[in-house]
């Protein structure tokens, strides 16, 4: 099984609860040939690979995100506080499906995609670490529900330019008439 995160290490993202579900799946027996791959760097990297598995693999850069996404199973990202996410689309586009913390930037992009799982991320981490792990379990189980062409387009058309430039008319010509 190939994971995938990208982010900076800084507290707000959560890492530490990827290397704590890491450390899980290393230790369940039905989990083969886990390999967790992190990409990025920052403030708390020496923390993050002191508390990580032998199976977490930390990269600082690479020239290919979109060869990285396309060869994981699943993209975790448990992030406090993430704005748009653009990693999720990023990784739905390739065909990675996501999970994202609820009530944060990716759970609209996973719920108008179909490319993923959100999940709580309460303030327990071992219920966190529960919950990432059995969202890992579940898009396993059924990757194709997650990895479809039709979630990979629909993550296209978010980014699409010529309709976020329709919604922006859309929404300024809204509030125009609303100060008449």
């Amino acid at each position: 099984m190939k994971i995938l995160t990208i982010a900076n290490f800084v507290k707000r993202k959560r890492i530490d609860l990827c290397a704590k579900a890491c450390q899980k799946l290393s230790e369940n027996k039905s989990v083969a040939d886990l390999n967790w791959t992190v990409i990025g760097g920052g403030p708390l990297e020496d923390e993050l690979k002191r508390i990580a598995p032998d199976s977490m693999e930390f990269i600082s850069k690479v020239e290919s995100l979109a060869e990285y996404y396309r060869k994981s199973d699943v993209f975790v990202l448990p992030s406090a506080d993430e704005g748009f996410g653009m990693v999720y689309i990023e990784a739905i586009m390739c065909g990675c499906p996501v999970i994202c913390r609820k009530n944060d930037g990716g759970e609209e992009i996973v719920n108008r995609t179909g490319g993923g799982i959100t999940i709580d991320v309460p303030d327990s981490d071992d219920q966190a670490v529960t919950n990432i792990i059995s969202a890992i379990l579940t898009i396993t189980e059924s990757r194709e529900k997650y990895a479809s062409d039709s979630t990979k387009r629909a993550a296209h058309e978010m980014v699409n330019p010529k309709r976020i430039r329709q919604e922006w008319l859309r929404i300024v010509l809204e509030s125009q008439s609303l100060h008449i």
